[in-house]
């Protein structure tokens, strides 16, 4: 569960966050299919969750949701929302000891926790 953080300690934690999720993406990607470009992350900020895009050329998909307001991290339900339902829908916080990186999957965030 998450502690006390200031919104600040929360965007800092999302930022190496998303730097973190790429480097596992890019990673991979580059030890799987070395002669293929990589897969780019990027953030669309909503008013409750940044959404965090994966691009692959011209596709794209949802890699995941961060809740803005404690760092909660979830798997997408769909295009637009993340999977809340249940006591196993927050896979994790950004906040935590790994940065959340125990989530994070070359895929996205993980299924099942």
């Amino acid at each position: 569960m998450s502690e006390n953080y200031s919104q600040e300690e929360i965007d800092i934690a999302f930022e190496m966050f998303v730097k973190g999720a790429q480097k596992v993406v890019s990673d991979w990607r580059g030890e799987q299919f070395p002669n293929l470009g990589d897969k780019i992350l990027s953030v669309n900020e909503g008013r409750k969750y940044w959404k965090v895009v994966v691009r692959d050329g011209l596709n794209q998909s949802v890699f995941g949701f961060v809740r803005k307001s404690d760092g909660a991290i979830f798997k997408s339900a769909d295009w637009k929302s993340p999977y809340t339902k249940g006591k196993t829908a927050i896979r994790g916080y950004v906040t935590d000891h790994s940065g959340g990186m125990e989530a994070v999957t070359p895929y996205g965030i993980v299924y099942v926790r």
